[in-house]
């Protein structure tokens, strides 16, 4: 999505987004809620750090070229987070960890640990869930106790990780992704 530019990340995007709220609309609202000023600060800093036309006669306006460039930076975060929503609505914490273990396996050749990897972030995401899921609404004073009291110490939790092995159309899937990958960068040059 990184490579998408105008139009068809607009299609994208407008797609992932209508899929997202067709399907897991609360949690989708949820987060695009959360992430609004992050959005208005990417299109203001865009907006104000890119060279170019002026909005209006001014040296404190902001470039219609940066406001562009910050509106589809924008609008590929919203896309990001719409797909994400949707992959995290469609499989379970295993089938994710489970599906990254399969995919960490080319990084095995370059001597990197990828049950590493994989038991790092099903510990990150457990903590996190468990960090942000409490009755209790999360206010900058709840947020600072509640990392005080996750710097204790803890008792030692077992984690394991469910190996899948892929489906056809999980490889149909990854060989299509791959092509569409390797087609957008042959286009780029």
């Amino acid at each position: 999505m990184q490579f998408l530019q105008g139009t068809p990340l607009i299609v994208f995007s407008a797609l992932c987004v209508l899929l997202a709220l067709s399907y897991c609309a609360k949690r989708c609202r949820l987060t695009l809620k959360r992430c609004r000023y992050l959005l208005l600060a990417i299109a203001l800093v865009y907006g104000w750090a890119t060279p170019g036309q002026y909005l209006w006669p001014s040296r404190y306006s902001p470039t219609i070229e940066g406001l562009a460039l910050g509106g589809l930076q924008a609008v590929r975060l919203i896309g990001a987070l719409a797909a994400l929503q949707l992959l995290l609505w469609r499989l379970s914490s295993t089938q994710i960890f489970s599906g990254l273990y399969v995919l960490l396996r080319p990084l095995a050749y370059l001597g990197l640990n990828r049950q590493r990897w994989a038991l790092r972030l099903s510990l990150t995401m457990r903590f996190s869930v468990e960090f942000l899921s409490q009755a209790e609404p999360l206010t900058w004073s709840t947020f600072v106790q509640r990392l005080a009291l996750a710097e204790q110490p803890c008792e030692l939790q077992e984690v394991s990780i469910l190996v899948e092995s892929l489906s056809f159309f999980d490889w149909l899937l990854l060989v299509f992704l791959c092509a569409a990958a390797l087609s957008t960068l042959l286009m780029l040059h």
